[in-house]
This record gives structure tokens, sequence and C-alpha cells, in this order.
């Protein structure tokens, strides 16, 4: 009897808590009354007889769980940047790793027939034809050296990195402009 009174005035003051307490911690307050209740039902059972001793302590461990589940919520904030850190680093180091593949992989297949003039990247862009590089250089088949490096000149001068342009169109100006003098002989 003073059990059941015992729960009843429990019960009500954990109602008048729940009534005057801000919505974003009710769902809180469901969570550690579901738990205390879970506990103290398997106590009750455990003394009548009807739960053995192990299901008992599992739920007495339960609130215990819930509070250094709270503890270490409060301290995360301070372990989330370790943790963010260490990924950080790790996630470096596989980059890295793969650059050195790459790297690998290029200083394997790298072009032997490429002039020195040439700052096109091995195995990253596709190789030019000398229809192609015509095209780029705007420049007819019968071209003169002298031709070929004015157009370069002009081109490299618009699309050069510094100057707004881009790796890219640099390096297959370049690309274009030593296939069209390595084809006239030079």
């Amino acid at each position: 009897m003073i059990l059941l009174i015992a729960v009843g005035i429990f019960a009500w003051l954990a109602i008048q808590k729940f009534k005057y307490s801000p919505p974003d911690q009710r769902r809180k307050l469901i969570i550690q009354y579901v738990l205390i209740a879970l506990a103290l039902a398997a106590v009750l059972l455990a003394v009548s007889g009807r739960l053995h001793w192990v299901g008992a302590a599992v739920a007495v461990v339960l609130p215990i769980v819930n509070h250094l589940w709270r503890t270490f919520g409060r301290h995360l904030p301070w372990i989330a940047p370790l943790i963010a850190k260490h990924a950080q680093a790790r996630a470096q180091k596989q980059q890295q790793k793969q650059k050195q593949k790459q790297k690998q992989k290029q200083s394997g297949s790298e072009n032997p027939g490429a002039g020195e003039g040439n700052t096109q990247k091995p195995d990253r862009e596709p190789q030019l034809t000398e229809a192609e590089a015509r095209r780029i250089l705007s420049v007819s088949k019968n071209a003169s050296r002298d031709e070929i490096i004015g157009a370069h000149r002009k081109l490299i001068q618009k699309f050069h990195p510094d100057r707004g342009g881009n790796d890219y169109l640099a390096s297959r100006i370049n690309a274009a402009k030593a296939l069209l003098l390595k084809q006239l002989g030079e």
C-alpha cells in the first residue's frame, strides 16, 4: 500500500514537471520517466520473485547509462573538434596516396616524343592531331615557323593563366605549337 502511494506521488510530480517544462525538454523527460518506470518495475518484479536478478540488474543499469550518456553529451563539443581533426588528417593522407599513385602511373606512361615546349601533362589530356593543332592556332597547312610562333604568341597572351585564362587552354596552345614545329622538323 505504501508503495502504491509513493508511485502515485511520483507520477503526480512527474506530470507537473512535464506540464511546466519547455517543449524542447519534454522528449528528454519522457525518456527519463520511461527508463525510471522500467527500472522500478524490474526491481518490484525481482523483489516479488517474478523476475530473475539479472533482469533487475540490467534495469538498474539503464538509468546509470542514461546519466553517463548525458555527461558524455555535455563534453561532446570539446571532443568533436578532436574527432574532426583526426578525420581530416586521415582524408588528407588518403588524398596524398592517390596523388602519388597517379604520379607513378603518369611517369610510367610518359610520351617519349614530346617536345621541350610541350607543357601538356601525359594521360590527362587527349593527344593532338596535326589538324587540331592547326585549328587551335588558326594557321594553314603550309604555315611557316614564324607564322606558327606568331599565332602561338597571340593566343598565349590571351589565354595565359596569369591573364585570366586557364591551365588547360594554355597547355593545349603550347602542345599545338610544339606539334606543328616538330612537323616542320625543328
